[in-house]
Parts: C-alpha cells; sequence; structure tokens
C-alpha cells in the first residue's frame, strides 16, 4: 500500500487554513510555517507544505542537492531530476512541466527526464540544455504562465574571479516561481550576485552553498542580506558546514534557515 504521508498533512492543513479564514476573513496572510511531512515513491522523502491565502496547497519534496520536486495545487513540477543520487524516475509522478538550469551532469540526465514525460508535459530549460534534449529555451527574464502560477527564468553564474568559467553568466538559470501570493526562489547554481537585489518579495529561498561552484556559507549570508526571503533553504550543499548560516540567522524574526537533506 502507497500511504502518503505528505498528503495526509495537506488534508489537515487545509482544514486549518479554512478555519482561518473563516476567523479572519478572505485578507487572511499565508502561514509560512510549512507543515512537515513524508512521501513514498521509490522510497520515503521528506516533504514540507505551504498553504497561500487563497487556500491552495504547494508541497515541495527534497530529492537531493540540487534536485526538488514540487506538487503545486496538483501540477508537478520536477526540477533538475537526475537518477545519480538514488532516485529511480520510473516510480515518480509524471511532470506537468520539467525545469533544467543547466548542462552539468548533477542537473542533467536526459533519462530521468524522458522518465517522467507525459503527453501535454512543458519542459523548459537553459538553452545550452535545449541542444541536448528536446525543451523550449526559457530566457532571462522571461516567463512562462502554466495555468495556476508562473515561473520565470533568472540570472545564475559565478563571479568570484577565477570561478567564472564553472557558470558563466547567461549560461544557466535559477527559477522564481509565482503562486497566489507565494513567492518561491529556486537559485541553481550561483553565488551572490548583484541581480539578488532586484528579487521582490521571496518568501522561500533555495541556496547553493558548496564553493567553488557556487558559494561560500559568508556569501550566502550575504546573498541573504540582498533580497531577505522569509524562510532559506540551503541546498546543494555537499560537505559544506552550514553552521555559519544558521547560526547567523538564529532567533531572526525575518529569515528562518530551515535544513533538509539536500547535500
Amino acid at each position: 500500500m502507497n500511504f502518503n504521508y505528505c498528503n495526509m498533512k495537506k488534508i489537515f492543513l487545509s482544514i486549518a487554513a479554512a478555519a482561518a479564514l473563516v476567523a479572519c476573513g478572505s485578507n487572511a496572510p499565508k502561514a509560512l510555517a510549512p507543515v512537515e511531512g513524508t512521501v513514498q515513491y521509490d522510497k520515503a522523502y521528506d516533504c514540507d507544505t505551504y498553504t497561500t491565502a487563497e487556500g491552495r496547497q504547494v508541497a515541495i519534496t527534497f530529492i537531493k542537492h540540487g534536485t526538488l520536486m514540487l506538487d503545486i495545487d496538483g501540477s508537478t513540477v520536477h526540477i533538475d531530476p537526475v537518477a545519480m543520487f538514488g532516485t529511480d524516475y520510473a516510480a515518480m509522478p509524471k511532470a506537468d512541466l520539467v525545469l533544467v538550469s543547466h548542462e552539468h551532469g548533477d542537473h542533467l540526465d536526459s533519462a530521468a527526464v524522458a522518465a517522467v514525460i507525459k503527453e501535454n508535459t512543458v519542459v523548459l530549460t537553459s538553452a545550452a540544455v535545449a541542444e541536448k534534449i528536446a525543451s523550449q529555451p526559457l530566457a532571462i527574464g522571461e516567463t512562462v504562465d502554466m495555468g495556476g502560477y508562473t515561473v520565470t527564468g533568472v540570472y545564475a553564474y559565478n563571479c568570484t574571479p577565477g570561478h567564472e568559467n564553472f557558470h558563466p553568466k547567461g549560461h544557466g538559470l535559477g527559477f522564481v516561481f509565482d503562486v497566489d501570493d507565494l513567492r518561491i526562489y529556486v537559485a541553481g547554481d550561483t553565488e551572490n550576485i548583484p541581480e539578488l537585489a532586484e528579487l521582490k518579495d521571496i518568501d522561500i529561498a533555495f541556496l547553493p552553498v558548496n564553493q567553488p561552484y557556487t558559494m561560500t556559507p559568508e556569501q550566502c549570508i550575504n546573498a541573504i542580506g540582498m533580497f531577505k526571503p522569509a524562510i532559506v533553504y540551503p541546498y546543494h550543499f555537499g560537505e559544506t558546514d552550514l553552521t555559519p548560516v544558521t547560526s547567523a540567522f538564529e532567533g531572526s524574526a525575518e529569515t528562518r534557515i530551515i535544513i533538509r537533506q539536500m547535500q
């Protein structure tokens, strides 16, 4: 029996959200404290669920490293699906949307992408990835309406002298999702680039922390200060010690750091 604990959490969260709307009216603020759960596919994965002010649910499943799966009110989104961390994508939900940030092997796995494709799946990627798999290139600043939510391509690159060739500017992508009033930023492989200051009203941010390829903990702290997301999930962090990041925001009323198994 495939018992989905994350979905059970969603049921309880829906009841709570409905009660809040009755008590506070239709302008009640969204709840940014995630409901934690577990979802079972080929194996068990941690899953955090958020509810928008409109009562729609966004479940974030933590696969590993730079790989995530989102369920946006029933629409399945795979971000950088790769099998190298032990996920059997034949057992994963089929995708309504696949996003691939860039062509490095820990982000692009053509077999994993093929395994989640169904009729009418939208595949959005960087231009370099579009040369390798059938997909629609997503330009920096371009927004695609998925019907119920949008996704926008944003810059992701290295800016530390000597590291620029790891991820050249304009080559890879990060993604911003807008779901009702909820804004989610998935950074891709980037550093604390100046463009982060242009991000507005980000509720949930995924920031990579593994120099030399992405950020040091200190760069991550600086990046958070640039756009002040409410919740930050460090990801793509390998063996990096995240203590400086968690310590810097311990007790912060502005930003909460949440650690999941996203090495």
